[in-house]
């Protein structure tokens, strides 16, 4: 019997980004993880209320929440005990907002890798996030 997919809640405003994430992970291969996006913190606070999910991958700056401290803190409390990876374009300014033990992605370094170097592997870390194993700041 095969395990079940891994379902991730991923709070983003921009459609081509989500569509990155996703694609990303199917071209690693992974086709376990399903996701819902939720393009507003207030969606993803009513999707987190009606459904479970394995992992929130936060976008820290929406539509109705610019203030990235505001948007974590906001994911966070409604998240429970549903573990958060943060996805950024702004990892240097974000990441103050971050506590240590929290995953954090930089959406610069994340799809691209540095000559010489090998991709990164969302699929891999998305399951790490979900699992709440250590994840390093990429």
């Amino acid at each position: 019997m095969g395990q079940q997919a891994l379902k991730v809640l991923h709070v983003e405003d921009d459609f081509a980004d989500a569509m990155l994430v996703q694609h990303a992970v199917c071209e690693a291969g992974d086709y376990d993880i399903v996701f819902e996006v939720a393009r507003t913190l207030k969606e993803a606070k009513r999707k987190l209320e009606r459904e479970e999910f394995d992992l929130v991958l936060l976008d820290l700056r929406l539509p109705d929440s610019v203030d990235p401290e505001d948007t974590f803190n906001t994911a966070l409390d409604s998240a429970g005990e549903t573990p958060l990876l943060v996805l950024s374009g702004s990892m240097r300014t974000d990441d103050m907002y971050i506590p240590a033990d929290v995953g954090r992605l930089d959406k610069n370094k994340s799809f691209r890798a540095p000559k010489g170097e090998a991709p990164v592997h969302l699929a891999h870390l998305i399951r790490e996030a979900a699992e709440n194993t250590d994840i390093q700041a990429i």
